[in-house]
């Protein structure tokens, strides 16, 4: 039909060819008619052709298709954050909420105690717990709906600043940010900060810049406030404090917004230059300088200790003498955390960013005198004032924002192309301009990594870059499970991470095997105070004579047993007195001892080093150990080491004094061999050497996936 109806229109579009008869009759009939002449027939007109459609409105189609856009991100965002949610063990931190939420419902603990940083996470817990158990899944469910929370509030603030489209790009970064999505993933509370951080700054938004009517009688009406949502900032501020304690720099966000706008109206001279909220509100933020001012900020210190910790108080108000401190040692430090963020994820709109605070101030100068507030003011400050301590973490609250500030960035580029530069552009070339940034954004997106953490890939280590999250995972589960089949009652069990431990072994008695603390008033670790007539762990006489005493007994280690926490003298007598159970652990996050005083210590053990099985552990620390004089006098050196699972002789390495090393030869079976490796006397010195043991992560065949290295000494022949 459609080709008839074309070949019709071809045909009524030529022009008419008369023949001579037809010309003849013609002819005739005029003469007959000449009394009344009619006029000679015209050809049919065409007709004018079809107006080309229009240029596709964004906005139409915004309001046809957002919402509906803004379901399916929040729906990915959902599949993200949930996916393998319990694949990882409860990182150290997130014990904070989930002990005290489990024992607060069984009645065996308070819910407030000295650290009450974000209780309001502690508190969301309690139904789910009291519901569905305290499991990690639950522990960590409330974080994924506040970080789906969060990407609805970056479109509906995107909404309200700017426009539909600047909203949904920011909520579709938001979707797939590694940043977002690893902390909406965690049971701390920084998903639930972000989330009530963002919406204390859209009720605020929504209570202050309303249409002024200059004729109305009410207070609120004349000057463009909100009433309603005036009172709602209120439980709003509350809920955000009751997060984190760094929703205090909403303050410095508010009174740069009010500087901005009250400074634009008295250089432009407007009439209501000195009589309007902006001005009042700037007058108002000038206390905050005592809080930003050393030395003034003391005459705060006191009130603010009554209600605060004293770590809080420092963070808040900021001493003179730690900033300087800092500045001598690292005054780039927290700078390079916080700008780390932002280039890291996703390194793409880094510089969007940047230039969407630039171009917003040539559209709309208050929403993007927001942005300035709530990004540039907050990194000034947490870089160079409020800067200790600094984590990648509390950059949460800022980072929303910065997205934002790209998608504003994309929208003004689309405007310029294609209203300034082309504004007869055709409709595929809007299309593209509009879509062209969501790709953009997918291109930013940390793949590799996102699969990784999503599909729980990897269990121990850093699970993410140290840009996003500084710390290290700890596969808790697995040696739990092995010392719950092989314990018996009245064994004693120390862990240097007691709350893990006992969370996963069901255990409360735990002793926390830790020999140093680090004292917040001294900025400095200290040993602790020994625990006479006890069980304990406290101290190297403590550990001595609790081995000696108990039975039996089992340490659960991470990595806390190489690092500052424990003492050399406790760490070696672990290695030397109790025997080390390699299978316990796979990966080897969690080291597993015991003893058994019905059973032979372990012999010819002074280390414990195991390498390769997790994909970040290919080195070890450095142990400190003695070349005796006379050994050393020898004319040649022996290396007498003890290890298994080295498969061949180019996966081991020992280093020695950092500049020279010795590969391994290859066990001879699946056991633990002793073998004797002749070295160079020059690498050695008498008394002390630096000894590092290392995994050739090059080898292509390894098919135990790792070795563990127990014993290392010197003989002279």
């Amino acid at each position: 039909m459609v080709v008839v109806n074309y070949f019709v229109n071809f045909i009524s579009c030529l022009p008419l060819q008369h023949t001579k008869n037809e010309e003849l009759f013609a002819m005739a009939k005029s003469k007959a008619t000449r009394r009344t002449p009619t006029p000679p027939i015209k050809p049919a007109a065409r007709k004018p052709a079809t107006a080309p459609s229009p240029p596709p409105d964004w906005r139409a189609l915004a309001d046809r298709y957002a919402l509906r856009a803004l379901g399916a991100l929040l729906l990915t965002g959902f599949i993200l954050r949930i996916l393998n949610l319990d694949a990882l063990s409860l990182w150290i931190d997130e014990f904070v909420h989930v002990i005290r939420a489990r024992d607060f419902n069984a009645g065996t603990g308070p819910l407030l105690t000295d650290d009450n940083n974000g209780i309001l996470l502690t508190a969301v817990l309690l139904p789910f717990f009291k519901l569905f158990g305290a499991t990690a899944f639950w522990a960590r469910f409330p974080s994924v709906l506040f970080g789906i929370g969060t990407i609805y509030l970056m479109y509906r603030i995107g909404e309200r600043l700017f426009n539909r489209y600047v909203g949904l790009l920011a909520a579709f970064a938001g979707t797939f940010s590694l940043y977002l999505i690893f902390w909406s993933r965690v049971g701390r509370n920084y998903a639930i900060f972000a989330f009530f951080y963002l919406l204390l700054g859209l009720i605020f938004w929504k209570a202050f810049e309303n249409k002024k009517e200059p004729e109305a009688v009410g207070f609120w009406q004349k000057n463009g406030l909100s009433l309603k949502y005036t009172l709602l900032l209120i439980p709003v501020l509350g809920a955000s404090l009751l997060s984190h304690q760094l929703t205090f720099f909403f303050a410095y966000t508010v009174a740069t917004y009010a500087l901005i706008v009250a400074c634009g109206k008295i250089i432009r001279s407007e009439e209501d230059r000195f009589r309007n909220k902006y001005f009042w509100l700037g007058i108002a933020s000038l206390p905050l300088l005592l809080i930003a001012l050393p030395g003034a900020n003391d005459l705060l210190r006191a009130p603010l200790a009554a209600v605060l910790s004293a770590q809080q108080v420092d963070w808040v108000l900021p001493q003179a003498s730690r900033l300087s401190e800092l500045w001598a040692s690292q005054p780039w430090e927290a700078f390079g955390i916080y700008h780390g963020v932002l280039r890291y994820d996703p390194t793409l709109l880094y510089f969007p960013a940047l230039a969407g605070l630039v171009v917003a101030f040539l559209k709309w100068p208050r929403p993007a005198a927001w942005l300035a507030g709530s990004i540039l003011t907050p990194f000034v400050l947490m870089s160079f004032l409020f800067r200790d301590p600094a984590m990648p973490r509390y950059f949460i609250f800022v980072y929303p924002w910065f997205l934002l500030s790209a998608a504003v960035f994309f929208y003004w580029l689309f405007e310029y192309f294609t209203v300034k530069k082309n504004p007869n552009a055709s409709n595929s070339f809007r299309y593209a301009a509009l879509l062209l940034p969501f790709v953009f954004v997918l291109a930013s997106v940390r793949w590799p990594e996102l699969k990784r953490l999503v599909l729980a890939e990897q269990l121990e280590g850093h699970v993410v870059n140290e840009n996003i999250g500084e710390f290290n995972f700890t596969n808790w589960k697995q040696p739990c499970d092995f010392v719950n089949k092989n314990r018996k009652p009245g064994d004693v069990i120390m862990s240097t991470v007691t709350n893990a431990a006992s969370y996963y072994l069901k255990e409360e008695n735990v002793l926390w095997f830790r020999q140093m603390q680090y004292n917040t008033k001294l900025k400095r670790y200290v040993s602790n105070p020994p625990e006479p007539g006890k069980y304990s762990a406290a101290t190297f006489e403590d550990l001595r004579r609790t081995v000696a005493t108990a039975p039996r007994g089992w340490l659960l280690a991470d990595y806390y047993l190489d690092n500052v926490f424990v003492d050399d003298p406790s760490r070696m007598f672990v290695y030397e007195n109790l025997q080390y159970y390699p299978e316990a652990s796979s990966d080897g996050s969690v080291k597993v001892f015991g003893w058994d005083h019905s059973k032979p210590r372990p012999q010819n053990q002074n280390l414990v080093v195991q390498l390769g099985k997790a994909a970040d552990k290919i080195v070890s620390g450095a142990y400190m150990l003695e070349v005796p004089p006379q050994v050393y006098a020898a004319p040649t050196i022996e290396m007498q080491i003890r290890y298994q699972g080295v498969n061949s002789n180019k996966e081991a390495l020992v280093i020695f004094n950092d500049d020279n090393a010795v590969y391994l030869p290859a066990n001879n079976g699946k056991g633990i061999e002793n073998q004797a490796v002749r070295l160079q006397k020059q690498w050695l010195r008498p008394g002390p050497n630096k000894i590092q043991v290392m995994y050739e992560e090059a080898v292509q065949h390894d098919p135990d996936k790792g070795f563990t290295v127990y014993y290392i000494g010197f003989t002279g022949k």
